[in-house]
């Protein structure tokens, strides 16, 4: 009998980690598909969930790794399959929250099979930047940029570095063996998209990066900086560099904040798009989302 499971995405600030807190602990655990999350020592900045959030239920895949580390899909599939083992072991049923669909979407349903990157081709494309990435990948595989969102930076990269392995990333095609669904035998009891009003959301994300700010996220990206470098893998996550710079004095707080706030509008846009054309999830608010997980048996 395959055993049930519960998916629920929102955009950044939409309240989904408050609604996590309000399930039932000895039925569900959380599995985190959050490309910042897991790190460490970054949880103002990344709006990680806090030691209380954490106690009152079980979260996986949270504050795991060094800033010094980075993060793939690959290893993201590897550490998922350790944690979802962990909670089916226990007799839970497993609550995948997202904000980074790509991490999620891959490890239910598949991965590409991707060549190992050499480090020196790695290194080449973090140094890049964004529009840089898109002219050569334009050049070497064009295809592939009808399958990606023009910002998404992640995706672009990892595009480029296996164009520069040898590999068309456009040509690549999913492994339904790597899939959790097929591995596991689960079944997508209820898959949720947390759905707010737009200027809602958009209030919502103004507030937590106002708050972000008080709470000392200069302060983080500067200690981060000094521990492992600014080029570390962790800095690159959303909003950091607008922290470096104010904390160097390049800017003040109010452009610190209209940063970090468009920063993340624009990833709520990008999130909307990506959860709002995927069939596993449906649209729904947090009252009818916490109505439907009660009847999830």
């Amino acid at each position: 009998m395959a055993k049930p499971i519960l998916i629920l995405t929102a955009p950044t600030g939409a309240g989904k980690t408050s609604l996590i807190t309000e399930l039932d602990p000895t039925r569900f655990e959380i599995l985190s598909f959050d490309s910042r999350q897991i790190y460490k020592e970054m949880p103002i900045g990344t709006a990680a969930p806090t030691a209380e959030q954490q106690v009152k239920i079980r979260h996986h895949l949270v504050e795991v790794l060094s800033p010094a580390e980075a993060v793939d899909a690959g290893l993201y599939n590897r550490l998922a399959e350790e944690a979802l083992r962990a909670v089916l072991d226990a007799g839970k049923i497993p609550v995948f929250t997202a904000g980074t669909g790509f991490y999620l979407k891959a490890f239910l349903f598949g991965m590409f099979p991707v060549p190992d990157i050499d480090e020196e081709i790695r290194e080449k494309v973090l140094s890049m930047s964004l529009e840089e990435k898109r002219i050569l990948l334009e050049k070497l595989d064009p295809d592939s940029l009808n399958k990606i969102f023009p910002g998404d930076d992640y995706r672009l990269g990892r595009a480029l570095e296996v164009n520069l392995m040898g590999k068309k990333w456009s040509e690549m095609r999913i492994d339904p063996n790597t899939s959790a669904i097929h591995k596991f035998d689960l079944e997508i009891a209820l898959g949720v998209f947390l759905d707010l009003d737009r200027k809602e959301l958009y209030e919502r994300i103004n507030q937590r990066a106002k708050q972000m700010i008080e709470a000392g996220m200069a302060e983080e990206a500067w200690t981060i900086r000094e521990r492992y470098g600014e080029t570390c893998p962790g800095l690159k996550s959303l909003g950091y560099n607008f922290a470096l710079e104010n904390k160097k004095g390049n800017s003040n707080l109010e452009t610190f904040l209209a940063d970090l706030s468009q920063s993340h509008r624009n990833y709520a846009k990008r999130q909307i798009t990506w959860f709002r054309k995927e069939a596993y999830v449906q649209p729904m608010d947090r009252s009818e989302a916490l109505e439907r997980i009660k009847h999830i048996k």
